[in-house]
């Protein structure tokens, strides 16, 4: 009688540990929570002068890689170019680049931030996958890109973010697993 209760509950051990090993789906009710997750944090990291964020982020899953959000913004906003305003001043491109530049590296530790919230609401995506964030930088014709990238790309596996999102892991752990790429 207990050689047939241990056959039955190895079987159902085998049989629940291989559901656990198949990969789950990654559903697009995930994927559209996060994009809108993203434009939310991304309007309220300067909640007196936001980003203008231009369109909408957009992400999908890759099978065997992970998620991937791409957003594009403008973290300083001008008044742009209207009827009653034909054109940007050099004064106000000189005001625009100096305010981008003392606002990248809070737009990067938000970035970050984003990553870790990200990692910790895809709950069916493996912990060995990806988590990427892409930010792409508009800029007016004519204005001084110095110092300044076009694009932002922070990724890191789920895992690692998990750990540090949870406690398991200390925030330092962080700058090992996260990769940045700027162009």
């Amino acid at each position: 009688m207990k050689a047939l209760a241990l056959a039955g509950l190895l079987l159902f051990a085998a049989a629940t540990s291989s559901l656990a090993d198949k990969p789950q789906r990654v559903s697009r009710a995930m994927i559209k929570a996060a994009e809108v997750s993203v434009d939310k944090q991304l309007q309220a990291i300067w909640p007196g002068d936001p980003v203008d964020l231009i369109g909408v982020t957009q992400g999908t899953y890759i099978s065997g890689y992970g998620v991937v959000l791409l957003s594009e913004v403008n973290i300083a906003i001008t008044s742009g170019i209207t009827p009653f305003h034909p054109q940007i001043t050099k004064d106000e491109f000189v005001r625009i680049h100096d305010k981008k530049l003392t606002r990248l590296a809070k737009l990067k530790t938000a970035m970050q931030d984003l990553l870790l919230g990200t990692a910790a609401s895809l709950e069916t995506l493996p912990g060995e996958e990806q988590v990427v964030l892409s930010i792409t930088f508009f800029y007016w014709n004519g204005e001084n890109t110095e110092g300044l990238p076009a694009q932002i790309v922070m990724h890191a596996p789920k895992r690692a973010l998990v750990n540090v999102k949870s406690g398991l892991a200390d925030r330092s752990t962080l700058a090992s697993a996260l990769r940045t790429e700027e162009f």
